[in-house]
């Protein structure tokens, strides 16, 4: 089954032909074979493919696991699957990629047979494949995955359970948000942005304080995705992170959040040297809309940088208004 299909009616395609050079002794020309067919859609196509997926030459196999990319359901994935224990990396490779791609429920059995498959990159492709099919099914096979010795692992199977929005997910998540390694925390407290924020603020303030500035500006950002109003002081020392990239966020989350008690402390930052966090500030000032935003303001709209200047001028014009 295709992924989807063209505007314009597709030129002919000789697939007697195409099926005779995939047949030739010559590797070299079964190969080229394999690629014009990853370039033709249809079931002629995906057929031509996945008998190609089992070619005695590498580079064959690698041109058709690509080239199933473009279809989805049952066969192709049984196809990828199979690619995907290739003894050629290059192969594996591809068929992880194409799993990846991979949309329809139909496809989820060859990946749930792999998933504790002894090899970590295999089970590394099966979660990102599963992630994306949104299945039940996938759920408990999934929350088993965040157990994993491999880090990488875990990491994909934070996808997995995030992409499925379920509640009984949550308790998973937020123990994941405090694992050892930096990504799996990174990638669980961003998947706690569908719960609501009395389950996430414990979460969130524990990240606050993380040793790693991405997990730190990943929870400043769910802070103000699920409007944590208990993480605002949490979110006011966030601006005096040594990274400015968490201050910024921290400063967007906290005009989500219409901090009031944040204006001084986001009015230190008018004049921090770099702009883009400048402009943040700017932004959030207005969005909390309080006349005691306006001195600050007034400052940023002489900026030397022109968006500051736009940003703070707009900002100015949201604070009156909410005097009006």
């Amino acid at each position: 089954m295709m992924k989807q299909s063209g505007f314009f009616d597709e030129p002919q395609v000789d697939f007697v032909d195409l099926e005779r050079r995939l047949a030739s002794f010559d590797a070299a020309e079964r190969s080229v074979a394999a690629r014009e067919v990853a370039e033709t859609p249809g079931p002629e196509a995906e057929r031509l493919l996945i008998h190609a997926i089992a070619d005695s030459d590498a580079a064959v196999r690698r041109e058709a696991a690509l080239g199933l990319e473009q279809f989805d359901g049952l066969a192709p994935a049984e196809a990828l699957a199979q690619a995907l224990l290739d003894e050629n990396a290059a192969v594996a490779e591809a068929a992880a990629a194409s799993l990846a791609e991979l949309k329809s429920p139909e496809a989820a059995p060859p990946l749930l047979a792999l998933i504790k498959h002894p090899r970590a990159e295999v089970r590394i492709a099966v979660c990102r494949g599963l992630r994306n099919l949104r299945l039940e099914a996938a759920f408990q096979p999934g929350l088993e995955a965040l157990g994993d010795a491999d880090a990488r692992v875990r990491r994909e199977a934070v996808g997995i359970l995030a992409y499925l929005k379920a509640t009984k997910a949550l308790p998973a998540l937020v123990k994941a948000a405090s694992d050892e390694n930096v990504e799996v925390r990174r990638a669980a407290i961003s998947a706690l942005a569908f719960a609501p924020a009395e389950a996430s603020l414990g979460s969130v303030l524990t990240c606050l304080s993380d040793p790693h500035w991405l997990v730190r500006e990943a929870a400043v950002v769910l802070a103000g995705r699920v409007k944590a109003e208990g993480a605002i002081a949490g979110l006011i020392n966030s601006l005096s992170d040594e990274f400015w990239q968490v201050r910024g966020k921290a400063a967007l989350a906290l005009g989500t959040l219409k901090a009031v008690a944040a204006i001084p402390a986001l009015g230190n930052l008018i004049g921090f040297p770099i702009s883009n966090l400048r402009k943040d500030v700017a932004a959030a000032l207005g969005d909390i809309g309080h006349p005691d935003a306006l001195p600050f303001l007034e400052t940023a709209a002489g900026d030397i940088d022109p968006d500051v200047r736009k940003i703070a001028r707009r900002s100015i014009q949201l604070v009156e208004s909410t005097r009006s």
